[in-house]
This record gives structure tokens, sequence and C-alpha cells, in this order.
């Protein structure tokens, strides 16, 4: 695949498992699974649930997920494929306050670890001090945004040890905790593995092999033991919590692709995991999307997803910062 074509598959997966996770987000396993729901919807739905966004939001929007995602790509794009990391967070405050890379009117859905770094950063704070340190400040805002840095990472052929630097600073902008930044590792290169054509079992194999210990202290190597203890393929439906845990939503992103033959079975998988669904959706699209391309996507999810020729623009523009060697 080209660079364009990565980026595209990678960034529409994202938004439409994303959209697909909205109407039900906070709503537990079981009432997600009751639903059945195999098509997005929205407001105009009628829906016969109560959740926080189902009422609010129309079917195809995507959230804060994939805004912060293409604001970082709006980022990279303005600087010619460079990483200016305060930019980056003058980026996602103009998303939060001048609504800017908004899939609607306004944004919503900012989570409570980057409302906090976007505070001191509006404070003076330096950009890369802004996220929180502490083991409550793990949860998955960093995860669902890392695609732009990922990708930078892959298309650059940065080595681990580089990558490790860039994907670490990625996530400390407003996750600044080891759990975070070694989360965001891993699924950066599981991400690097399906890019260069290897199977999803063939990328876990990958992503269980590296030497961690190396950079991410004991704490965090405890908290992904899965990973540490190769078992990721064995991961089931009790492993995984129904939180906003940036390790719980690692997890389901492997529980959901590895338990699938499609885009279409990867994003029900997440989404009927509960809770966090479109964040669980947004990070199991970018490798769904990645491995299924953008023809899996089922053209009915297409159809719906808001903005879709604004998303495949950024996309370009920004593969178009890393040619083809």
């Amino acid at each position: 695949m080209t660079h364009t074509e990565i980026t595209q598959n990678a960034l529409l997966g994202q938004a439409v498992g994303d959209a697909f996770g909205v109407p039900v987000e906070f709503m537990y396993r079981k009432e997600v699974r009751s639903l059945n729901l195999r098509d997005m919807v929205g407001k105009e739905d009628k829906l016969p649930f109560f959740s926080k966004w189902g009422h609010m939001i129309p079917r195809g929007v995507w959230s804060d997920d994939t805004s912060m995602t293409v604001a970082s790509m709006a980022s990279i794009i303005s600087h010619h494929g460079q990483i200016d990391w305060e930019d980056h967070l003058r980026q996602f405050n103009s998303w939060w306050t001048e609504s800017k890379y908004c899939c609607q009117y306004a944004p919503f859905g900012l989570g409570g670890n980057t409302s906090v770094a976007l505070h001191w950063y509006r404070m003076g704070r330096p950009a890369l001090e802004c996220g929180g340190k502490g083991l409550m400040d793990n949860g998955n805002g960093a995860l669902m945004r890392i695609l732009p840095f990922s990708l930078h990472c892959i298309f650059r052929g940065m080595d681990t040890e580089e990558t490790v630097r860039v994907i670490s600073n990625g996530s400390a902008i407003t996750h600044g905790h080891d759990i975070s930044k070694m989360s965001c590792l891993i699924w950066t290169e599981f991400l690097r593995s399906l890019a260069e054509g290897k199977s999803p079992d063939e990328a876990v194999a990958h992503v269980e092999s590296l030497p961690y210990g190396r950079w991410f202290s004991e704490e965090a190597l405890g908290a992904l033991d899965v990973i540490m203890r190769r078992e990721t393929r064995a991961l089931t439906e009790n492993d995984i919590g129904q939180t906003g845990y940036v390790v719980d939503t690692l997890y389901s992103a492997f529980y959901s692709l590895l338990h699938a033959d499609s885009f279409e079975e990867s994003i029900l998988n997440a989404v009927n995991l509960g809770y966090d669904t479109d964040t669980a959706g947004a990070v199991t699209g970018m490798a769904a999307g990645i491995l299924y391309g953008q023809d899996g996507i089922p053209q009915r999810w297409m159809d719906r997803l808001r903005k879709r020729e604004e998303l495949e623009q950024y996309a370009r523009d920004f593969a178009a910062c890393y040619p083809e060697s």
C-alpha cells in the first residue's frame, strides 16, 4: 500500500468506528448487546433507548477521538512533516474553544485528562509537561488520537528507539504516565506490522517480542501483563473492563480484531464490549482500516459518515508530507 492508501484507510476506519460507537457511549455491555445494532444510528432515528449522545448527535458524526486525530494531522501538514509539540496542543485547544476540526457545529466528548492538559497549556506550561503523570491519569485519550504520530514514525522508517521517543512524547502532551506511553507504543508497532502487510497474528507476535523493560517502568509492565506474558491471543471478554482505562481500550481492540474476519465484525466486536464505545470503535477502526482497506468498510456505513471528503483530503495532504522512497 502507498502512504496515501494507508493513511486514508486508517483515518476513515477510525472515523467510521468512532461514529458507529457514539450513540451507545457509556452504555454497558449487556445493554449495548441487547440492541443488536448493525447500522449507524443517531438522533434522527428516534432511538428506543437512552444514552448520553443517542438523542443529541446525528448519525455518522465522529467525536473527539477523530477530531483530535485530524488536529494533529493538520499540525504536521502545516509543519511539512515535522512535529511541533506546542502546536499540537494549540490545535487541540482550537478544536475545543473554536470548534475547529469538528464533525458538526461544536465539539463534544472532551476527556478529563485532556481537559486538565489543555488548562496547563493555557497557563503556559511546556507542551511535553502538560499531561498528567499519576496512575489515575491513564485514560485512553492519547491512544485514541495517536494515529498521526504512529504514521509519522512508520513513514519515516524510524527504528524502535526513535519510535519510543516520538510516541512517548505524543502521549505525554495529554497523558504523561508510562502506562499510556507504553500502550501507545504497542499500538503503533501493531499498526506498523499491519502496514507492512503482516497478519494480525504476526503483528501481535511482533508487539509481544519487544523489550519494553528497556523503556518503561515496572508499573507499566505490570499493567500490561497480557502483552508481557505473550497471552494477547488468549484475551477473553472477562479480561476487558468496561472503563475508559487505556489498557482496557487497547485490549478491547486486540480482542475485537483477533476474533473477526472483516472490518464490520471487528467494529461490532469492539462496540459490543460496551462503555467507551466510540473510542473502542475508533482505535479498532484504525487497524481494521489498514487490514481490510477502504473497500472492506461496509458501504452503508460509509454512506452515513459525515465529512468523508474532508477526512480524505486531510489523509492525502498528510501522506504527501512523507514522499515514497
